[in-house]
């Protein structure tokens, strides 16, 4: 797939993801709240929404790790930063880049052995996390939903 495709599929995802995130920023510094329902459900789905929006830009940070229009220009680089300028001095074909989307990685072998990552260390981790944190939201809101509803319901018989 074209690296330019997969970087404009990238913010594509990532803009709306970002916009509600700053939507909820804002929201929480000028009422100090940082929900912006107050039903049982709805705190727990708007929280889950968010952990779901640090995911997606995870995703599409990670992705952009060692983004160019020549895909060899950031090995070559990054090799630069981790063992000095003078480090590599052989044709970008023999440069071998292979690439995972879960976990994320995009490493680049050298014929001599080295390799390096271009996806930032920080990426999975707090992929994983975020997607944790959707997980965790989701039973939450099954469970505010339940319960309130059970209430109603025992409110109703008595």
């Amino acid at each position: 797939m074209s690296p330019i495709l997969v970087a404009a599929a990238a913010l594509l995802l990532a803009l709306p993801a970002g916009a509600f995130l700053l939507a909820k920023v804002v929201h929480l510094l000028a009422t100090r709240r940082p929900d912006m329902s107050r039903g049982a459900v709805g705190p727990w789905v708007e929280r889950a929404a968010a952990c779901l929006c640090v995911a997606v830009l995870a995703f599409a940070l990670g992705g952009l790790g060692g983004f160019d229009s020549r895909p060899t220009r950031p090995c070559l680089a990054e090799r630069a930063e981790q063992f000095g300028p003078q480090s590599y001095r052989t044709p970008d074909n023999d440069i071998k880049i292979t690439s995972r989307y879960f976990p994320q990685s995009k490493v680049c072998a050298f014929p001599d052995g080295t390799s390096v990552e271009l996806v930032p260390g920080w990426t999975n981790p707090l992929l994983v996390v975020a997607l944790a944190g959707v997980a965790a939201c989701g039973v939450g809101a099954v469970r505010a939903g339940s319960s309130s509803r059970s209430s109603r319901t025992a409110g109703q018989r008595a």
